[in-house]
């Protein structure tokens, strides 16, 4: 099937651009970006992905606000119009590559919108590839950039307006195969990105039950916002962390603690880490459930929920990541913020058991 994106000069195979090299339905080419209020009041988690084999698209927006989470997700049949990134209240559209998105919502009836566009502040960096083989079937095996940004525009929630101007966020780009739920039922999964008004932190890793590490990627970038290029980044080259984690149900909640990032140039960043914002779970956005992402759910389909954040309220919601939006306080002086994603199962370090 001939789309618009076979007239641009990116073929990279003998098929067109609908057609991706193995047949497997999982094949995704998806993003995410994330907002969050620096005072600590107000967190986005939303996205969206394409799937060729499918032929479905499917996005998310969650937000944490005032001890709730609202969630809505959407999707619809990909057919020939591939290239617009928009499903029913969700519209995300790249201003200029590598530099500039334009995300919105309409309020659907969940209680919250927004009107979002990111600025980057430091190159794309393009982490080390995800693999992961069990029993000789491929569950991970995919690709991805991250980059940091700053936002202007706005976010209402049930009737609260908040000026986005000034907030920083991130955004990961992807493609490749995974499992909808990406959820960790053996081991210690750890995505956080951090970000100074001098320079961003970003590294994910993967520990096994008995705290082994199993992966580690990540990049110390520079800042620029004066719309020159930003500086190279420098590799990160070991991390290391002692942590607060406490049950709550099955769920795996940071409270806060203490961690080292080490460059490949030799820098050191010792850093407090204190959760001091919502925290939401990716759930809520597809990551699991009747409604996972991926799988066709018809044209037009839009669903969604509110649910309370309080403790007792949130054992009722399944095992997944959970977002925590944090404080992060560097021994050299400077006080930044992130979203410290996290999602344990058992492991031994902290005692914690198996999760169904």
């Amino acid at each position: 099937m001939l789309t618009e994106l076979d007239d641009l000069l990116t073929h990279q195979t003998f098929e067109t651009h609908d057609r991706v090299f193995i047949d497997d339905p999982r094949w995704t080419e998806r993003f995410i970006i994330e907002a969050h209020d620096p005072d600590g009041e107000v967190e986005i988690h939303t996205g969206l992905g394409i799937y060729p084999n499918t032929n479905y698209m499917d996005g998310f927006a969650c937000v944490a606000a005032g001890g709730e989470q609202r969630n809505i997700r959407a999707g619809r049949t990909l057919d020939v119009d591939r290239f617009r990134l928009h499903t029913g209240p969700l519209k995300f559209d790249i201003v200029e590559p590598m530099r500039t998105w334009r995300l919105r919502c309409d309020d659907a009836g969940y209680g919250f919108s927004f009107d979002l566009e990111f600025t980057r502040r430091t190159q794309a960096v393009q982490m080390a590839p995800d693999i992961v083989e069990r029993d000789g079937f491929l569950v991970v095996h995919y690709t991805h950039f991250v980059q940091s940004g700053r936002y202007e525009g706005w976010i209402e929630v049930d009737g609260k307006r908040w000026d986005a101007s000034g907030w920083t966020g991130e955004r990961d780009r992807s493609w490749g195969v995974r499992p909808a739920s990406a959820r960790v039922r053996n081991g210690f999964h750890t995505w956080l990105p951090m970000q100074w008004d001098d320079l961003s932190i970003w590294l994910t890793t993967r520990e096994s039950p008995t705290g082994e590490r199993l992966t580690l990627s990540g990049a110390i970038s520079p800042v620029d916002e004066s719309g020159a290029e930003p500086g190279p980044p420098v590799a990160v080259a070991d991390f290391s962390h002692d942590l607060d984690i406490r049950l709550v149900g099955h769920h795996r909640v940071l409270h806060g603690g203490t961690m080292q990032v080490v460059g490949a140039d030799g820098s050191v960043y010792d850093i407090e880490v204190t959760h001091h914002g919502p925290m939401l779970s990716v759930y809520g956005g597809g990551y699991g459930g009747p409604d996972a992402q991926g799988t066709p759910k018809g044209d037009g389909f839009l669903n969604g929920e509110r649910w309370s954040t309080d403790p007792e309220s949130f054992k009722q919601v399944p095992h997944s990541i959970l977002e925590h939006i944090c404080r992060f306080d560097r021994a050299d002086g400077p006080s930044g913020h992130g979203c410290f994603e996290l999602c344990v199962g058992r492991y031994e370090p902290k005692g914690f058991p198996a999760v169904d």
